[in-house]
């Protein structure tokens, strides 16, 4: 077993993840319900960047549904953000899967 091949491989795999990360705060995803009536802009890393509404979507006497628009975008986004992760960090890994932190 050699240490400093060991320590040299988990080296560059720490790059590579930073290099990973640097790129993800980077990329911008929308999600979108509600056929568009609720957007949501968030970077690939999960910092909440704006929330859009359209004016019909807001009536008083739906705001619960307005909620749950909110929720849907935040959860299409969110989907959207995973996948962009799993697919920079298996550039990053060579491939391997690696836990998502």
């Amino acid at each position: 077993m050699d240490i400093q091949k060991m320590l040299k491989e988990a080296q560059a795999l720490q790059k590579s993840l930073s290099q990973a990360q640097a790129e993800l705060a980077n990329t911008e995803v929308k999600g979108i319900a509600g056929g568009g009536l609720v957007e949501i802009l968030m970077t690939a890393n999960g910092e909440l960047k704006n929330v859009k509404i359209k004016e019909e979507a807001v009536k008083s006497d739906e705001v619960e549904t307005l909620e749950d628009l909110i929720l849907s975008a935040f959860k299409d986004a969110g989907k959207k953000i995973s996948e962009i992760s799993q697919e920079k960090l298996k550039k990053f890994t060579g491939g391997k899967d690696l836990p998502l932190i």
